[in-house]
């Protein structure tokens, strides 16, 4: 199968038992070809393997953290402002 037409097509495509890592070289393989990647991580470590990974496959590409939030929506709490700052940064 080839994953990055079935991508590119619009087809959505599911990679599992994949070993870790794959998915980040498919990624640096799609954006080689078709430019500027989006890649949303579940936290921030997978955020922090994913940008690592990219980074080993793709030295010279550009990577932009946003970091989650540290704090529920309507929370009492605001958000560390250190966060809020990365966040900007990274927008």
């Amino acid at each position: 199968m080839n994953f990055l037409g079935t991508i590119a097509s619009g087809e959505r495509v599911l990679i599992a038992n994949a070993p870790e890592g794959h998915d980040a070289l498919l990624l640096t393989q799609f954006a080689r070809e078709h430019g500027t990647v989006v890649h949303v991580a579940r936290d921030d470590t997978r955020m922090a393997q994913m940008a690592d990974a990219v980074g080993f496959f793709a030295p010279r590409a550009e990577t932009i953290r946003i970091p989650a939030w540290d704090c529920l929506p309507y929370d009492r709490v605001s958000p560390h402002r250190d966060i809020v700052a990365q966040r900007i940064d990274g927008l």
